[in-house]
């Protein structure tokens, strides 16, 4: 079990992943030590969780799941493209490509519709409640161990990292772990392609100011900017067998030329410095959609679905329990 494995990473292998093993330095409030980044090449472990399988095919990304298992991925590939990616925009081997949410929403199948939500924003403390075991609320911080998570939330978290994240992290856990299981529990629509594209923008600079030995390193993703290239590829009647055979992928290429705009936006790093989560006295409501958040100190409950039932109003959050075929374990 590596350093980063949780006691429920234990049950997988890597003959089902992509395993790159990324080195960490130490953060402040967080654990350092090696980072494994997966990413899934199969459905195995996805159709061996009833509550991650019911979840991600309400909220439409099973098929984005499904093309992660078929595909394979490109790392020389996916490093030139985060390399030569310039205000949303890279040109491989003469072919023009975009980047933005409403491409990963039509390449993926995610709907473009939700709460759109980065790594750096703050949840309310209530939030937590439904899916952090009760004796570790007092503790809880921006940055909190894997383990605090309830145990019937554990192999779902699992799966989100491995498909939505993927920054090999798994010891620890943020606010957008949280958020993301909000989301897939029904209690609060995100924008998946929104928060996939700003991660995408978040490793630009830091792979562009790298050594090429040092690139793949700082990168993650590897299947969705494939996903995103076989797509425009398809768009423009490419075929991927003639685009990846074209001297740009075999010829050593020069570092592009980084031009940054006087004033412009400063690395910021993945990590936010810890804190205590503390809950305000009011909730924000985005103007001119529809509502999107609770308007109370409370949870909303999940659509009935089939195979899902709704709990009593103590508990109002899409839970294990609910899903046929999943056992209830102690949180």
């Amino acid at each position: 079990m590596s350093e980063t494995e949780s006691a429920y990473e234990q049950g997988y292998d890597s003959d089902s992943t992509l395993e790159i093993d990324v080195p960490r330095r130490y953060h402040k409030g967080g654990k350092g030590g090696r980072h494994v980044r997966e990413e899934p090449t199969s459905l195995a472990h996805l159709q061996a969780c009833p509550l991650a399988m019911n979840c991600f095919r309400y909220q439409s990304c099973f098929e984005y799941c499904e093309q992660i298992s078929q595909i394979q991925h490109h790392r020389e590939l996916v490093r030139l493209f985060v390399l030569h990616l310039q205000d949303g925009h890279v040109t491989l081997a003469g072919v023009n490509f975009t980047l933005s949410l409403e491409i990963i929403a039509q390449a993926t199948g995610i709907p473009n519709v939700g709460e759109e939500w980065n790594k750096r924003q703050k949840l309310d403390i209530f939030h937590y409640e439904p899916y952090i075991k009760p004796r570790c609320m007092r503790h809880l911080t921006v940055v909190f161990p894997f383990r605090f998570l309830r145990d019937e939330y554990a192999p779902l978290m699992k799966l989100i990292i491995r498909y939505f994240t993927c920054e090999g992290r798994f010891s620890c856990l943020y606010s957008y772990h949280v958020r993301l299981l909000m989301h897939f529990t029904r209690v609060r629509m995100m924008n998946i392609p929104f928060f996939m594209c700003r991660n995408i923008e978040r490793i630009v600079p830091l792979v562009q100011r790298k050594s090429s030995a040092h690139q793949h390193k700082r990168i993650y993703h590897y299947a969705l900017i494939k996903i995103i290239v076989m797509h425009q590829l398809a768009q423009q009647g490419i075929s991927w067998e003639d685009f990846i055979s074209r001297d740009f992928f075999t010829v050593p290429q020069p570092p592009p030329e980084i031009v940054h705009d006087e004033g412009g936006p400063s690395h910021q790093f993945d990590i936010p410095e810890p804190e205590h989560v503390s809950a305000p006295s009011y909730v924000t409501y985005r103007k001119g959609h529809r509502a999107l958040f609770a308007s109370a100190r409370r949870v909303l409950s999940p659509p009935r679905v089939e195979g899902v039932s709704l709990t009593s109003s103590a508990h109002r959050v899409l839970s294990p329990h609910q899903v046929e075929g999943v056992s209830p374990s102690s949180a």
